[in-house]
């Protein structure tokens, strides 16, 4: 007892009492089996097991450890061998028999020897040689858990160097992404709040160049849950936004949420409270036989041939009234005008469409929903291999254009005061 709790003086792993009447030793040891063990032992259990392969093993280096528990008879060791019993949350009962059955031959060889070192050696490095050792895939979510609680533990016991500050922190304040690139807490949480508050979530990611790993978990061990739901909502809307084609926002005032397309009818959304409504009317769902907007397109194509030819437009004004045709025709007409204005005040984004105004600067834009790179003037996307390539094509009407409309940005210069002149300084 003495050198086991020498061995394990710094450690939780052993524990172990004394019998006040006969003075007998019992106690437990925490077997923590070696990484490449339990890299084998992860290996076999994603082959033979396909019904694991769903979590993610590849970060599994750490399983449970083997409970060990033991009592020290009076004859031992000389005569007896210690009574033992084994458990353990990811082997099987028949493995934790094949397992006793192993120590009892260690203790056939090695009688009259101290032997509990033995058993922790083989629990710690020999498991490989049982063929009936193998994880038990009931226990898949507590070995995930564990293993994600020790690296964490190991973690912070090391110093790591910042990749944002460059200083030299404790694995307590700091987080390891999954791109396995390590910041401290407080640099990252000061970066991604900032691009969350300000909108830009797309660019939430590791700051490190050319690395653009993120995931949710890593978000919640960084930022509060409120700036966690922020991100999430922001990230929904962009990618709604982005995706018309398959995505909706509900119609219904006061919802604010969004629904998927239907496959078989693309005219049928149904948001996630279970509204069903028409994308084109934005009405609830009438069916695939009528919607109003095509109703209403129909009626004004009817309604314009009638005003050239005169053909129809005395029973077209009798059957929906002429104030409420001339009123749907001067709206089309506004709406028609804008469209015309935003055309030509701005140009869509190649990828996503959506329409983007320079204020300022050259023509080589970045869309801001897509992060697509693209020429303002002819609206083709721009290559960040050699993105002036674009404006060097000669015979194109982009040629030598990067600039054209830079100095127009500008306010224009005040003109002297010919009075000025006169003046002594």
């Amino acid at each position: 007892m003495s050198a086991l709790a020498a061995i394990y003086a710094d450690s939780s792993e052993f524990a172990y009492t004394t019998d006040k009447d006969s003075g007998l030793f019992s106690g437990s040891i925490a077997v923590e089996v070696d990484t490449s063990v339990c890299e084998s032992l992860v290996n076999a259990a994603t082959r033979v097991d396909s019904g694991i392969e769903a979590i993610d093993w590849s970060s599994v280096k750490y399983l449970p450890p083997i409970q060990l528990s033991f009592s020290l008879p009076a004859p031992y060791p000389l005569v007896d061998a210690p009574q033992i019993s084994l458990s353990c949350c990811w082997l099987s009962a028949e493995a934790l028999e094949c397992i006793a059955e192993r120590m009892t031959e260690i203790w056939h060889i090695e009688q009259g020897m101290c032997v509990l070192d033995s058993y922790v050696s083989m629990l710690r490095y020999d498991l490989l040689t049982m063929d009936t050792i193998k994880i038990d895939t009931a226990a898949v979510q507590d070995v995930v858990a564990y293993n994600a609680s020790r690296r964490r533990e190991l973690f912070e016991l090391q110093t790591f160097t910042c990749l944002i500050c460059m200083e030299q922190q404790s694995g307590k304040h700091c987080v390891e992404l999954a791109c396995s690139h390590v910041h401290c807490v407080e640099c990252l949480r000061g970066y991604w709040s900032m691009l969350i508050d300000e909108g830009s979530v797309w660019l939430v990611q590791c700051p490190i160049p050319g690395c653009q790993v993120s995931k949710a978990d890593d978000l919640s061990r960084v930022l509060s849950p409120e700036q966690v739901q922020r991100y999430t909502m922001l990230s929904d809307q962009r990618r709604v936004d982005m995706d018309s084609s398959h995505f909706a926002w509900c119609p219904r005032e006061g919802c604010g949420k969004w629904g998927a397309r239907d496959t078989t009818n693309n005219k049928l959304c149904i948001c996630t409270c279970g509204y069903a409504f028409c994308v084109c009317c934005r009405r609830v769902w009438h069916g695939t036989s009528y919607c109003a907007i095509d109703s209403r397109i129909k009626v004004m194509e009817e309604y314009r041939r009638a005003l050239e030819d005169g053909v129809g437009l005395a029973e077209l004004e009798r059957q929906y009234g002429k104030d409420v045709l001339e009123g749907m025709l001067e709206k089309e007409e506004a709406e028609g005008e804008s469209e015309k204005f935003i055309a030509a005040m701005s140009q869509a984004c190649p990828t996503c469409s959506v329409r983007i105004v320079k204020a300022y600067g050259c023509n080589h834009m970045k869309c801001t929903q897509c992060n697509t790179h693209f020429c303002y003037i002819c609206g083709a996307r721009i290559g960040l291999s050699d993105p002036l390539g674009h404006f060097r094509l000669a015979g194109t009407a982009c040629y030598m254009m990067l600039l054209e409309g830079v100095l127009g940005d500008q306010e224009p210069v005040a003109e002297a005061d010919p009075l000025d002149e006169n003046l002594p300084f």
